[in-house]
């Protein structure tokens, strides 16, 4: 049996939870205000959608992760709104939406291929392939209904002799 990582060529689902999450909180700042508080809130909310834009930034150069970044949000949001189930609900979603995020494994077996993905784990049989091919990290996954998945490989998760993982496969596919 073959498992194989993926690398996550899809936008950082850590920027989009945070920048949606920042808004969302901009957002709530502006809205739920008293009128004691007024600029505090409109300061919030400015300082929220200015973290929410520059997220990217924020991660990089700083090197704050998604936990700590959103846990600032939390406190500036209670500040703003004086709600702890604001900033509650907040810091939980957070650590959800991360412990979520699962990266993608193809196990590839006499069985056929497993893709195992956070929303399934659809098991395919030889018979629907056409080729499977592992070429300088690059696995092609070519199905006969037209459908090619060509997926990068994580080189330092997944050691796998090219010749032999080949071998393997067509050996089902040619059968």
């Amino acid at each position: 049996m073959y498992t194989f990582k993926i690398k996550d060529n899809s936008p950082d689902i850590n920027v989009l939870i945070a920048r949606s999450l920042l808004a969302l909180c901009g957002i709530l700042s502006l809205l739920y205000h008293s009128n004691h508080n007024y600029y505090i809130n409109i300061t919030a909310s400015i300082v929220l959608f200015i973290m929410a834009v520059w997220v990217n930034k924020l991660f990089g150069q700083f090197r704050l992760n998604v936990s700590l970044l959103l846990c600032i949000a939390a406190v500036i949001l209670f500040i703003a709104t004086g709600s702890l189930a604001f900033a509650a609900v907040l810091v939980v979603y957070s650590l959800m939406a991360k412990k979520l995020h699962v990266k993608p494994i193809i196990n590839i077996s006499t069985e056929g291929v497993n893709i195992i993905k956070l929303f399934g784990k659809p098991i395919h049989s030889w018979i629907e392939f056409n080729n499977i091919i592992l070429k300088d990290n690059l696995l092609t996954l070519d199905f006969k209904n037209n459908k090619l998945l060509q997926l990068n490989i994580d080189e330092n998760d997944t050691l796998v002799n090219e010749n032999k993982f080949n071998t393997f496969c067509s050996g089902f596919i040619n059968v």
